[in-house]
């Protein structure tokens, strides 16, 4: 894969609050030269993606109930099509874990259906945390994603951190395995998208190695620069 393809299924992104629109500016023009396929910003950054953009083309996804997707179906649902109104061409929903690891799969179905309705044809994303969920868990969720038609599934937001050997706080990144359960029970009827953390060219190739049909990274610019 040379880093123009790469870039093809690449997606930039800004999910933390102390950037500026300088750095808004700045993801839109490096999906522009490196020909990303998407974006990923808070709503309230669209109207400077669209600014800067001035009528060029490029997949933008605007993140919903970020970040921990503790929001009813409805509210969701409002900031979808509020989303789409102000020029996202996807939508990335966080889905509520409380939900999952109470196994309220009725809940968990009436989410991703409202959430499908609501994005009205646009391509819809869910993203999981994994780290917070087990086998079982991450195959009933990926089965309801499937069957409510929802076009991908995400492994993570990537901002949650645990303690390492020296009870110094790292960040939870995605992991080769999370890609492999999700495929073991998606198959080809939903996309996988490996988000979380993803900081270098070798994790970037675990990943697609394991299954992974996207990548998402605030480090996509970097990820293409150094590619061989």
């Amino acid at each position: 894969m040379t880093a123009k393809e790469l870039g093809k299924i690449m997606g930039g992104r800004i999910m933390e609050s102390y950037y500026d629109y300088a750095h808004v500016s700045n993801l839109v023009y490096e999906a522009l030269d490196f020909e990303l396929e998407c974006i990923q910003v808070f709503p309230n950054m669209l109207p400077k993606v669209q600014e800067v953009l001035n009528g060029r083309k490029l997949e933008v996804c605007a993140v919903v109930a970020y970040p921990h997707g503790t929001f009813l179906p409805e509210q969701k649902a409002f900031e979808i099509k509020d989303a789409i109104a102000a020029g996202a061409t996807q939508v990335e929903f966080v889905v509520h874990n409380i939900n999952v690891r109470s196994g309220k799969w009725k809940q968990v179905r009436e989410e991703f259906k409202t959430c499908r309705q609501a994005a009205d044809g646009h391509v819809v994303k869910a993203i999981l945390e994994c780290e917070w969920l087990t086998d079982e868990m991450i195959q009933k969720v990926c089965e309801i994603a499937a069957e409510e038609k929802i076009d991908r599934v995400c492994t993570s937001i990537g901002v949650y951190t645990r303690p390492d050997e020296n009870k110094n706080d790292v960040l939870i990144g995605v992991e080769p395995d999370d890609i492999r359960k999700i495929k073991a029970v998606v198959q080809d009827k939903v996309k996988i998208v490996a988000q979380g953390n993803v900081d270098s060219v070798e994790k970037c190739k675990e990943l697609l190695e394991a299954g992974a049909d996207y990548i998402s990274s605030e480090y996509a610019a970097d990820i293409l620069r150094s590619w061989k």
